[in-house]
C-alpha cells in the first residue's frame, strides 16, 4: 500500500506539471519553447526527490512505463501541445523519463547517490539553460552534424555543468582532483550536448556523466 500511495502521489505531481505547462501555453500564450522547458524543469525537480522518498526502483520503473504510455498516447491524439509543438522531431521527453529510472536504478545498485544526482541535474538544469540562453544570447551560431547550436548556449551549458559538478562531487574528491574533475566533466558533457540532436542528449549526457564518475 505504501508503494502504491507513493506511485500515486508522484503520478499526480508529474501530471500536474504537464497540465500547468499546457495552461500556460494555451491560455497565456506562452511560447512552446518556454512551456516545454517549464515542463522539463518542473518534472525534473519532482524526479530529483526520488532518492528522498522512494526506496524501490520498481516504483520509478512503474512511473516511467506509465508516462511513456501517456506521452505516446498524448502525442498521437494531439494533446499537451505545450510539450509536443516544438516544430522539430524530438524523442527528448521519452529519453528524459527513461534516464530518470536508469540513473535511479544505478544509484540503488551502487549505493552512491551521485550517480543519480549529478547526471540528472545536468540534464534538468544545464540543458535547459543552454537552450534558453542560446536563443536569447546566441553570440555566434555554429552548425554541427546538420543542426544549429550557439556558443552562447554551449558556454551556459559548460558553466552550469561545471558548477553542478563542483558542488555535487565535493564530498567525494579533494580540492585538486575536484577542480579537474569538474572541468573535465563540464567539457565532455558540453561536447556531448553540442553533437546530440532530436532529444538524444537526454540519454547521451547522463551516459557520459556516469562513465566519467565511474572512471574518476
Amino acid at each position: 500500500m505504501h508503494n502504491f500511495i507513493t506511485f500515486l502521489i508522484y503520478s499526480i505531481l508529474l501530471l500536474g506539471v504537464m497540465f500547468i505547462a499546457d495552461v500556460l501555453y494555451n491560455r497565456f500564450k506562452l511560447s512552446s519553447e518556454w512551456s516545454r522547458k517549464i515542463a522539463h524543469v518542473g518534472s525534473g525537480i519532482v524526479a530529483l526527490t526520488y532518492p528522498v522518498y522512494i526506496d524501490n526502483h520498481f516504483i520509478v520503473l512503474a512511473l516511467t512505463l506509465s508516462f511513456t504510455l501517456i506521452l505516446y498516447t498524448s502525442k498521437k491524439m494531439g494533446l499537451f501541445q505545450s510539450i509536443f509543438s516544438v516544430g522539430r522531431k524530438s524523442y527528448g521527453e521519452l529519453f528524459f523519463v527513461w534516464s530518470s529510472w536508469f540513473l535511479f536504478w544505478l544509484y540503488q545498485y551502487t549505493g552512491e547517490v551521485i550517480y543519480f544526482y549529478l547526471p540528472f541535474s545536468i540534464v534538468v538544469f544545464a540543458d535547459t539553460l543552454a537552450a534558453l540562453i542560446g536563443k536569447k544570447f546566441p553570440m555566434i551560431n555554429y552548425h554541427i552534424f546538420g543542426h544549429k547550436k550557439s556558443y552562447g548556449g554551449s558556454l551556459a551549458f559548460f558553466i552550469t555543468s561545471f558548477a553542478l559538478s563542483y558542488y555535487l562531487a565535493g564530498q567525494y574528491l579533494n580540492d585538486d582532483y575536484l577542480l579537474w574533475f569538474s572541468f573535465l566533466h563540464a567539457m565532455i558533457t558540453t561536447i556531448i550536448e553540442a553533437v546530440s540532436s532530436k532529444g538524444w542528449d537526454n540519454f547521451t549526457i547522463p551516459l557520459a556523466s556516469v562513465l566519467l564518475i565511474y572512471l574518476i
